[in-house]
């Protein structure tokens, strides 16, 4: 491992920026809140890195904040290496959301409502550091990432990274299902459109309207392969082969769509434990490959 991921820890203050607002200091924690074109307002951590470093952002999975360990464990030891990172909660339709939201609640959240966001914070992102930034997902928060650069073909991003990329649809650990579609799409046919209960992702029991429904639905296999096709991004993709919650198969077949694909051996979903190391060392090749480019 590099000297990357060997420095000291980083002391946090707390700042809101409603703007660019103050800077802080290299290596610092500080956390940011925005507006959101929601009118709510969404929390993030920033770490402000050294000036020839590239701008990183990080988003979270399905239901999650940015406190999950995962992203959490990847953003400081990104920032101890001197880079500037960013990784924001989606407000999920909930103002200053700082903890995971609940299978069982009532979820008003959708797919276009999340991309605005990541847009937001891109362009914040942008605008602070001057720079392109690399965007890094962990497993349904690359679909988050994948819908916004496939909806943004001009974006400011100069590579993505996708850990555990999974879809939505009937995968291989959700419990969603094309009954539950078919629910949805018959109750917009009949122009109801109130809120019923589905399954999606990890949740058996999800309630939320069938529009909000289908367009996380909607994002199944078929479609996530046809972004990575269309996207203009240079993409990167790591899993890891213990990983029971993803197709590696169909992850293995995506080079043919000119992505990156790197696996790692025994690793799961979450790379936690002894492996957290070996997702750094991926994150550290791929972005040294494409800072060279």
């Amino acid at each position: 491992m590099s000297g990357w991921f060997l420095r000291s820890a980083v002391a946090v203050t707390s700042i809101i920026m409603l703007s660019l607002g103050p800077v802080a200091a290299s290596g610092e924690e500080v956390s940011v809140t925005l507006e959101m074109p929601s009118g709510h307002s969404a929390e993030a951590a920033y770490w402000a890195g050294e000036p020839d470093m590239p701008a990183i952002l990080i988003q979270h999975g399905f239901l999650q904040t940015h406190h999950f360990p995962t992203v959490r464990r990847l953003a400081s030891a990104l920032a101890d290496s001197g880079f500037n990172v960013l990784t924001h909660s989606l407000t999920l339709g909930i103002n200053q959301r700082t903890a995971s939201l609940p299978c069982e609640a009532v979820h008003t959240h959708s797919m276009p409502k999340t991309r605005e966001e990541i847009a937001t914070w891109i362009d914040w992102l942008h605008t602070r550091t001057g720079q392109e930034p690399v965007l890094i997902g962990h497993s349904a928060g690359s679909v988050n990432l994948l819908d916004y650069l496939a909806h943004s073909p001009e974006a400011p991003v100069r590579h993505a990274i996708f850990i555990s990329v999974t879809f939505f649809g009937h995968g291989e650990a959700a419990f969603e299902s094309p009954e539950h579609a078919a629910r949805a799409r018959a109750d917009l046919a009949r122009n109801d459109s109130g809120l019923a209960e589905y399954a999606l992702g990890f949740c058996r029991q999800y309630v939320t309207t069938p529009t909000a429904y289908l367009s996380y639905y909607d994002w199944d296999k078929q479609r996530t392969d046809r972004a990575f096709q269309t996207i203009n991004t240079p993409s990167t993709l790591i899993a890891g082969s213990a990983d029971d919650r993803i197709d590696l198969e169909w992850i293995e077949t995506l080079r043919q769509h000119g992505a990156e694909v790197r696996i790692v051996d025994g690793a799961n979903h979450f790379f936690d434990q002894m492996h957290e190391f070996d997702l750094l060392d991926e994150i550290e090749w791929a972005l040294h490959r494409h800072q060279a480019q």
